[in-house]
């Protein structure tokens, strides 16, 4: 089977062409700053999300700790592979579902819990 390939074509732009490709390029120049600004924030606020969550697994292993439960028998009250549960607790990464919280929550007696806000607030 032989793949065809177009000839490319080389034009110079007409002088309207030249003049749009210029008012696009200012016109993202004018708008970058802001857009890098939103970006930021949006960084921000989901760093800030993932460090909530973090805070949340550090206070559930803190609890499996003081209740003296090893990962196997989290594992057998889970049904969450021990790997899956060791990388949640070390990997400052991690980004685990909600079914998953919910699961470890219940083995140690604890609840997880979600509060939807305004985002003004």
């Amino acid at each position: 089977m032989t793949v065809k390939t177009g000839k490319r074509i080389y034009r110079t732009g007409t002088l309207e062409e030249k003049a749009r490709h210029k008012q696009i390029r200012e016109q993202i120049q004018e708008e970058l700053p802001e857009l890098q600004q939103r970006a930021r924030q949006k960084l921000s606020a989901l760093m800030q999300s993932r460090s909530d969550i973090h805070h949340a697994i550090a206070l559930l292993k803190a609890e499996r700790i003081k209740q003296g439960l090893t990962l196997s028998q989290l594992t057998e009250s889970t049904g969450i592979e021990a790997a899956t549960l060791r990388q949640l607790e070390d990997n400052a990464d991690a980004n685990p579902t909600i079914n998953m919280l919910t699961r470890y929550a219940d083995a140690v007696g604890k609840k997880v819990l979600f509060v939807l806000a305004n985002a003004a607030e």
